[in-house]
């Protein structure tokens, strides 16, 4: 069976990205990879400690116009997804209510999307929450075998529970960086 998750409708084919996307989405995923220890230890993760993480892999201030805080959320959010990919089995193995609890619990140590940048408004980038893309995946009741579509992908919190759900995926994002992020946190499946 193929499910169609998303949380906008679908856009166009990401067009090829060149490098200098590639190597803003490694940034970010460096980034990412610098929160995940706070996560997992339960440590909230607040502005200072994203600042932090964000000059270090961006070489530069969001002042300085290295990064604005879209970016930022956006490794916040894959940091998340590298949780779930570590740990998410486990999780998700668990009754659907404490899995919710689990994976909301998690969600609350990330810092809430206040700020927007004008490519967020133009693209119509809203990203899903981790409950509601978990709640998302039980209603589409995904089994092994399926085929899930995510055609406005962002950085893939719906796609990382098809993934939990050993479904396969097919990634779509207008988003130049956010479409080499998806690339490097879901390898081998084709954004």
């Amino acid at each position: 069976m193929t499910h169609i998750l998303s949380d906008a409708a679908p856009g166009a084919a990401s067009p090829s990205c060149a490098p200098g996307f590639a190597g803003r989405a490694s940034a970010l995923l460096a980034a990412a990879r610098g929160l995940v220890p706070s996560l997992e230890a339960g440590r909230p993760i607040d502005s200072a400690a994203l600042r932090a993480a964000m000059v270090g892999a961006l070489d530069g201030t969001d002042a300085e116009g290295a990064w604005d805080w879209k970016s930022a959320y956006d490794a916040c959010e894959a940091a998340e997804i590298l949780f779930l990919r570590r740990y998410g089995q486990t999780i998700t193995g668990r009754a659907p209510g404490n899995a919710l609890a689990l994976i909301e619990r998690v969600a609350a140590l990330l810092p809430t999307h206040t700020r927007r940048s004008e490519t967020s408004q133009a693209l119509q980038q809203y990203s899903t929450p981790p409950g509601l893309a978990y709640v998302a995946s039980i209603a589409a009741a995904l089994v092994p075998g399926d085929h899930v579509l995510e055609p406005s992908a962002g950085t893939g919190m719906m796609a990382v529970h098809a993934l939990l759900a050993r479904a396969s995926l097919t990634l779509n994002e207008l988003a130049e960086t956010r479409a080499e992020l998806l690339g490097s946190l879901f390898p081998g499946i084709a954004v």
